[in-house]
């Protein structure tokens, strides 16, 4: 069967990562060149006939929300019993987000994460979403978490992910960035891809209830949203495709060294017109 093929060598110029508050952190810049400037061919995908649905899990947390580290505990759970298919994203937002005095004093939230919470139908720590399933506004208790991350492992995905980030051996601050995607059904509308970074092991304050004392100051924050490369919509990268097209993209970007390479993830998000997603894969840097 021929697949109609559609091919991008980026479409970004440049992506802030912001950070702030009052510890004193440089703003990272991590830019995406206009082509893919590695030495090697950017590896080959096979189209993929079939593959499983997998599960963003946004869990909208603050480092002042004594409730928020059991749903933490909950969704690497999830995550847990599902190898591979289940993709935590620890979401800092909202006024509990807020800096204050120490040990509160850093600022974890960004332009992405601020954007996410906009789109909540009901704003409060905590609360996630699940695939963004009835739109991005969709909001869901953490109680309701398994239920839903079962329905949607159950679902057969219009879209297949397969992608990898590899250092450049020889450019130290080079990062290539290479994502296919297989449409399996036809998609209606604009399909938008975000590229989103997470980072694990930052050992930070962050209030417990139920803990003593319940201000824990090294606590290990993992899949923290960091920012993007492409802003937290994405970019559109296919409307009205086709079943059977594929598509894939390749991107340089260079690397700040305030991030810790070796904790940090790509999440790559593809959603429908309706913001839900059709599907996501969480790509490590590999060596």
């Amino acid at each position: 069967m021929m697949h109609s093929v559609l091919r991008s060598t980026g479409l970004l110029a440049a992506a802030l990562l912001l950070l702030g508050g009052c510890d004193v952190i440089d703003d990272p810049v991590i830019p995406l060149t206009i082509n893919y400037r590695g030495e090697a061919a950017p590896p080959t995908f096979d189209a993929l006939s079939s593959g499983p649905q997998h599960v963003l899990l946004e869990d909208f947390t603050a480092h002042q929300c004594g409730n928020c580290p059991p749903a933490g505990v909950l969704a690497e759970q999830l995550a847990e019993e599902h190898d591979g298919l289940v993709h935590v994203l620890a979401v800092h937002a909202g006024s509990l987000a807020a800096v204050s005095d120490a040990p509160f004093d850093t600022d974890w939230t960004n332009e992405e994460s601020n954007a996410y919470w906009d789109q909540l139908a009901f704003q409060v720590n905590p609360i996630g979403r699940v695939n963004r399933r009835g739109g991005s506004s969709e909001i869901a208790s953490p109680n309701n978490w398994p239920a839903l991350v079962e329905a949607e492992l159950a679902l057969t995905p219009d879209a297949h992910l397969q992608g990898a980030v590899i250092p450049d051996p020889s450019v130290a601050e080079d990062v290539h960035l290479h994502t296919h995607i297989t449409f399996s059904n036809s998609v209606v509308g604009e399909v938008r891809l975000a590229l989103l970074i997470s980072e694990n092991d930052i050992i930070a304050a962050q209030l417990d209830y139920q803990n003593d004392p319940e201000v824990i100051e090294n606590f290990q924050h993992n899949h923290m949203l960091r920012g993007s490369l492409s802003g937290a919509d994405g970019l559109v990268v296919a409307t009205d495709p086709a079943a059977g097209s594929t598509l894939q993209l390749d991107y340089t970007l260079v690397w700040n060294n305030e991030w810790v390479l070796d904790n940090s993830h790509i999440l790559a998000v593809l959603t429908n017109a309706d913001g839900e997603v059709l599907n996501c894969l969480d790509l490590p840097f590999t060596p």
